[in-house]
């Protein structure tokens, strides 16, 4: 199975912390060039410092950018295509998951401010990456999204209605960018332990839905590292349209 990685570019959004950093670090430390883009220039700079420290990993990139800013993203993949003059990757991963509350007591600006960190961001940093996928021949979109985007629990109608959007922007890209040999995947972890779902939900919330999982362990960051760089690799040529989950969703 050719799961190489070696030299592959690997642009991994919202990697200045929890999953995103995770997949920043795990994908370098088996010879990915990641470019580690963040909307806080010193994040991005701090997990470049600490892929120099991964004992042969390439020399990373920080990249400073708003992802549902389209300027940013246009200034940032210029920046990559200048840097490396390819994009094997792309893992949209740049999220926001907005405290839990009642459908009724959900102002408008919460809403929109979700749709523009989770979908809109997905959304632009497709549509100015893939250009580059294509001038190679081809490249791998994933889009993280949730077991929430499937069934969302009480109190989170705004981040799931978010990943059921990044589920059909993850299939729709497949349809349109498939002839053009890129290959598009929604990764649909569950609940993981990262630092923005614990500013998000309760004790309470997690200490349920971990009872639902093997051994009641929480998923935490690293799990996702494996399958990530399957799908990063040629031996993912032929899956592509589809979401998979990696935990499935649980109700409460």
């Amino acid at each position: 199975m050719d799961i190489d990685l070696t030299d592959k570019v690997v642009v991994v959004t919202g990697a200045g912390r929890g999953l995103g950093r995770a997949l920043a670090l795990g994908l370098a430390e088996q010879g990915a060039r990641i470019a580690v883009l963040t909307r806080r220039r010193e994040q991005a700079h701090a997990v470049v410092a600490e892929i120099d420290q991964l004992p042969g990993a390439p020399r990373a990139l920080a990249v400073e950018a708003d992802v549902a800013d389209e300027a940013a993203v246009i200034q940032a993949t210029a920046q990559i295509d200048n840097t490396w003059g390819r994009i094997d990757a792309l893992i949209n991963n740049a999220a926001w998951i907005p405290p839990r509350q009642h459908i009724l007591n959900v102002e408008a600006s919460l809403l929109e401010r979700v749709l523009r960190s989770n979908v809109i961001g997905s959304f632009l940093m497709t549509k100015h990456a893939a250009p580059i996928m294509i001038r190679q021949g081809g490249g791998r979109i994933i889009y993280l999204s949730s077991a929430l985007g499937v069934q969302a629990n009480p109190g989170l109608a705004p981040y799931g209605a978010s990943k059921a959007a990044v589920n059909i922007l993850a299939n729709v890209a497949h349809q349109e960018l498939a002839g053009s040999g890129i290959r598009t995947v929604a990764l649909a972890p569950g609940l993981t332990d990262t630092p923005g779902m614990r500013n998000s939900v309760g004790n309470d919330y997690i200490e349920h839905i971990s009872q639902t999982y093997p051994n009641r362990r929480l998923g935490q960051p690293h799990d996702i590292v494996p399958l990530t760089a399957f799908l990063c690799s040629p031996a993912a040529n032929e899956l592509s349209g589809t979401v998979i989950s990696v935990r499935p969703p649980a109700t409460g």
